[in-house]
């Protein structure tokens, strides 16, 4: 099995000083990433941390994320991952949580976080901005982080003297937290060791033909377990290059074709949604994944349907390697291909280097064709989640952990999800918990209740929504419901839709029914549906739905540059909009240029006559 340490006597060879290890917004070598690794080590040395310690981590930069977990591993120091989207209340209860001996951060999570006040030492930097781009002001999942008269995360390393490495890493030693949406409001935070680290990474290696000449594109949040440990981590284990040059926005979809092509690129770590905008803006670039280089799309942290599946396989005449595992397995447990024996479209393949079973609820295994909760056992699973011993026992039971997950396994042994016992809902590829964002909009002081559920959407998987009972004689709308979500939540878990009814119905012993909600909200057809009315209107009230504005913030001389909202998922979102509602078929380059509501109208006004 792998170790940091021999990870880490191959990263300093003179053979790999001189490779790319990174390339973001610039590229960076190996002889970069390792002083920068060794400077941090002064940091940890300075502030007296010891192997065990944790600290959090949250920056958009993603040469100081990525730096900063590898010399958390290469030092023995468990890295925190904190998503820098968080708001302050979420930020303040997962901090109580880990009790961390100091922050690594951007200056602008300072005072978002109120982090002067809290225990431990504060290493800050400013993420220099980088200039957008005109037709979306707003990342995926993302949000603006400024900071002035400071100095980047480099600058402020450059005066910090190198400390030595350690002689070596206990593999029980805690390697990481990151945190995952339970069955209560509160993420629970797991805790992964250094031994289930590296030999999920050496299944993932061996699984996918990586090796020292590959080049991995992976552009996902490195605040998600796919992100992190399959973009920087994995590259270093391999020597490696990691690729992530931009951010996800459809506007920078030309972009991402090309860069296949521009660095030669191996493989491509990605997420259903993200193949759902690549199919549908795939006119002119069929050929993108043809290159001699390249040799796999990997897909996970959500269900792969499989008409998309396939599609995007006959379009790109490329393979796709789903990949099944959770926050708690590291990365992953089973594997549809790339080898012919694994893989079986519509499946998530077959379990590598862990043993699933399938049980009912009395936990006797099941027969093949029965669907049962899947259990998974394993070198790769978690430790436990930090300061939950409940949680924990519910989860891990004689070396056995619990997914939540309903699976039936076939004749051959392929596994089938078909659905989940946990109340998850995974939007574009990002868990999230119902109770959590139900949590938030409570705390509105014009709510009395509310309730979120997932419904099912062609293109993000899911899509959370939200029933809401407001105070009597407010004037409570969905506009004022999703800005106080924006002041506490990651964009990812606002929900997309609001509705309002005068209560919620409940069992007798007041639990909200969610299916008694989901029949009541259609019996009474709350949901905006916009039918024989002129190719304006019907554009506006679209518009309105997917941008979450009151309609009458909606004209003809609306665009992407003067409306908030419009940002890259809500593009997408408005596009499949016009598209169910009017009975058409936009091509690339009209999804691409619509970016004004008057161009809306006149492509689709063409186009559906």
């Amino acid at each position: 099995m792998s170790d940091i340490t021999e990870i880490f006597q191959r990263l300093e060879q003179k053979s790999v000083q001189n490779k790319t290890f990174a390339q973001l917004e610039k590229a960076y070598s190996y002889a970069e990433l390792t002083d920068t690794v060794h400077r941090i080590g002064g940091v940890f040395q300075a502030q007296g941390l010891t192997i065990g310690d944790r600290v959090i981590l949250s920056s958009r930069d993603n040469f100081a994320l990525g730096s900063l977990v590898l010399a958390g591993l290469r030092y023995g120091i468990t890295v925190i991952l904190m998503d820098p989207d968080l708001g302050s209340i979420r930020a303040a209860e997962l901090i109580a949580l880990c009790a961390p001996k100091g922050f690594f951060v951007d200056a602008s999570l300072v005072d978002k976080w109120d982090l002067e006040k809290k225990e431990g030492f504060l290493f800050r930097w400013v993420k220099r901005a980088k200039k957008k781009g005109t037709l979306f002001k707003k990342m995926l999942g993302g949000k603006k982080s400024t900071g002035k008269g400071e100095q980047s995360f480099l600058e402020t390393l450059a005066e910090m003297p190198k400390a030595d490495f350690p002689d070596r890493i206990d593999p029980a030693t805690i390697a990481y937290i990151l945190f995952t949406s339970g069955t209560t409001s509160t993420p629970k935070a797991v805790q992964i060791s250094h031994k289930a680290l590296w030999a999920n990474l050496d299944t993932i290696t061996r699984v996918y033909e990586l090796d020292e000449h590959s080049r991995i594109f992976n552009i996902l949040t490195t605040y998600h377990t796919d992100g992190i440990m399959q973009g920087p981590v994995l590259a270093a284990l391999n020597t490696a290059g990691w690729y992530h040059p931009m951010e996800f926005t459809v506007d920078q979809v030309p972009r991402i074709f090309d860069a296949i092509y521009k660095y030669r690129i191996s493989h491509f770590i990605t997420v259903p949604t993200m193949l759902a905008f690549l199919l549908k803006l795939a006119e002119g670039y069929e050929d993108s994944f043809s290159g001699e280089e390249f040799r796999y799309i990997v897909t996970s942290a959500a269900p792969f349907e499989v008409k998309l599946w396939e599609d995007f396989e006959k379009t790109f005449q490329t393979r796709v390697v789903n990949n099944y595992g959770l926050t708690e397995t590291v990365v992953g447990a089973s594997y549809s291909g790339p080898e012919e024996q694994t893989r079986k479209v519509g499946t998530i393949g077959k379990p590598i280097d862990c043993v699933f079973r399938i049980v009912d609820d009395k936990g006797r295994e099941l027969d093949s064709g029965e669907a049962g909760e899947l259990l998974i056992k394993g070198d790769n699973l978690l430790t436990n989640y930090l300061n939950n011993e409940e949680a924990t026992r519910q989860a891990l039971q004689d070396g056995w952990f619990h997914t939540g997950d309903i699976a039936v396994r076939d004749e051959e042994g392929f596994y089938k999800l078909v659905g989940r016992k946990k109340n998850l809902v995974i939007s574009g590829g990002i868990n999230i918990q119902p109770e959590e964002v139900s949590e938030i909009i409570n705390t509105h002081p014009a709510v009395v209740e509310s309730v979120c559920f997932g419904v099912p959407d062609p293109v993000f998987g899911e899509n959370l929504h939200a029933c809401v009972v407001g105070e009597a004689g407010t004037d409570l709308d969905a506009v004022a419901i999703i800005e106080h979500c924006r002041t506490q939540l990651e964009p990812a878990k606002i929900p997309k839709q609001v509705f309002f009814l005068n209560e919620l119905p409940k069992t007798i012993s007041g639990k909200i029914k969610v299916r008694a909600v989901r029949e009541l909200l259609e019996k009474e057809d709350v949901a905006d549906a916009v039918q024989g009315e002129s190719h304006r209107e019907g554009i506006f009230a679209a518009a309105a739905e997917a941008f979450k504005v009151p309609r009458q913030q909606i004209n003809i001389n609306t665009t992407a540059e003067n409306l908030d909202g419009w940002d890259s998922m809500a593009h997408l979102l408005f596009v499949t909009k016009l598209e169910e509602q009017f009975k058409i078929r936009l091509s690339s380059k009209e999804i691409m240029v619509m970016s004004t509501i008057r161009e809306a109208e006149k492509i689709v006004s063409q186009k559906a006559r």
